[in-house]
């Protein structure tokens, strides 16, 4: 079972995945993206410090998301496999850009065609996510703006929609705790957990 958390910078999908993790470390395989190997790490330091093209930065992200499935993700598609980001933001954050089948079609071939069976989206209303921006020096992405990470949100939804993926939409301006109460309730659900 392969679970994606996904949401926007500051959505507080890192503070999740750590708690899940304290709970969950020895029966889940926990991997993010961009970074989770080697190659990705290097990857991730380009995409988020240098200046480059949208282009080179979608190949890039392909590049880290290729790697980490031949590495991680296809080895060990037996187990339970919870990834913080995964093809839906990568979808979603090119949108803007580039054409919706075009992206499936390159991250069908990054991926060999293996997505996320459930994807949980954190989202942030504009008020919410311009307080957190504020408390943060910003990378590369987060600086494009406020309304290009709210269009980011709305394309996630979109994505999960056109390739018919299960999502759960999940209020990220709520409590942690409550926040972690209903992403473990939904794992429950979907991954028999010892």
């Amino acid at each position: 079972m392969y679970i994606a958390i996904e949401g926007i910078d500051t959505a507080g999908k890192s503070t999740q995945i750590e708690l899940l993790k304290q709970e969950y470390e020895k029966n889940i395989i926990f991997i993010k993206e961009p970074g989770f190997t080697k190659f990705g790490e290097k990857i991730r330091n380009i995409i988020f410090n240098d200046n480059i093209s949208k282009k080179t930065e979608l190949f890039l992200f392909l590049a880290d998301r290729a790697e980490t499935l031949e590495t991680v993700i296809k080895p060990n598609l037996n187990k339970k496999i919870i990834s913080d980001r995964s093809v839906i933001s990568g979808i979603a954050y090119a949108m803007e850009f580039f054409d919706f089948n075009m992206l499936v079609n390159l991250n069908k071939f990054a991926t060999d065609g293996i997505f996320p069976e459930l994807v949980i989206i954190l989202k942030l209303d504009k008020e919410t996510l311009s307080f957190r921006l504020s408390q943060k020096n910003h990378d590369n992405i987060e600086k494009r703006g406020i309304e290009y990470l709210l269009n980011i949100q709305d394309n996630m939804v979109e994505a999960c929609n056109r390739l018919e993926i299960p999502y759960l939409l999940l209020d990220a301006s709520k409590p942690v705790d409550e926040i972690n109460f209903r992403i473990k309730k939904v794992i429950s659900e979907y991954m028999d957990i010892d």
